[in-house]
């Protein structure tokens, strides 16, 4: 059914049904301001074009009317560059009748359903939402269909730097690695982004490697090792601790014994002091 609406120029100018494609010129159309892809395979790009100029677009763009008589991209980004390479003067699309909340929304919700749009793209893309809407992590999460605890974790990933980002993604790490890394403190991320990487942890080890960082070290005991040389060090402390108790009135004795390998103390103490 699209493929024989693509082929005639609509006529109306205003159409409020959704279910009505528009061939739009491409010079008409307004980029989305809330688009959060940042990375654009090339190669793929070009397929893209290349397929367009073959078989036409099969899947509408999305875009609502603007006060100057222009066309605000909703979804399409893709589809719309590679329309233009391949040369397209117009392009197919869906009109709807949105406001600029609206417009935004729908523009998140469509990428984040996208495959291929990375995990930082959509926090990315959510923390934009919250900025020019003015939301909280909860009012988001409800426009989003998202628990507040799940937008938290998204926005979590964007603590990280844009190189971390680019090694994270290059080397195929998911998102619950991401997660896992970012619960370290600054300092140690990229020591464990490199041991994950190097040692290909799943997300399991990963957790158990994070843990082990995290965990306080056990400082080991101290332990004080006296080294004597000469006997009589100890002997002298003995004889003076008699003799102190002695001087404070209490009647203890002491007697010696000694042969070739040991000296004998005996100390008595009585348990009443001298009157």
């Amino acid at each position: 059914m699209f493929a024989t609406a693509f082929k005639t120029k609509a006529e109306s100018p205003v159409i409020k049904d959704e279910s009505i494609v528009q061939q739009i010129p491409v010079s008409d159309i307004l980029p989305c301001p809330y688009q959060p892809r940042k990375l654009l395979n090339k190669q793929a790009l070009e397929d893209l074009a290349q397929n367009i100029k073959e078989n036409g677009i099969l899947q509408p763009l999305t875009a609502t009317r603007t006060a100057g008589g222009k066309y605000q991209l909703i979804a399409g980004h893709r589809r719309l560059l590679a329309a233009t390479k391949a040369g397209l003067e117009t392009v197919p699309v869906i009109v709807m009748d949105k406001t600029p909340e609206e417009v935004a929304v729908l523009a998140v919700i469509e990428n984040l359903q996208r495959e291929d749009l990375n995990f930082f793209e959509q926090a990315a893309a959510i923390q934009s939402l919250m900025v020019n809407l003015s939301l909280t992590q909860s009012e988001v999460g409800q426009k989003l269909s998202l628990s507040q605890p799940a937008v938290a974790n998204k926005l979590k990933l964007l603590q990280f730097s844009k190189a971390q980002q680019m090694k994270i993604l290059a080397f195929n790490l998911t998102e619950r690695h991401a997660r896992a890394i970012a619960r370290l403190p600054g300092e140690l991320q990229d020591k464990a982004t490199d041991h994950i990487i190097k040692h290909n942890l799943n997300v399991s080890a990963t957790d158990r490697y994070v843990n082990s960082l995290l965990a306080p070290s056990k400082k080991a005991k101290r332990v004080t090792v006296i080294n004597i040389k000469d006997i009589r060090i100890f002997t002298n402390t003995i004889t003076k601790a008699v003799k102190l108790m002695q001087s404070a009135g209490v009647g203890a004795r002491m007697s010696q014994q000694e042969d070739d390998n040991y000296i004998t103390y005996q100390i008595t103490v009585p348990k009443a002091r001298k009157q």
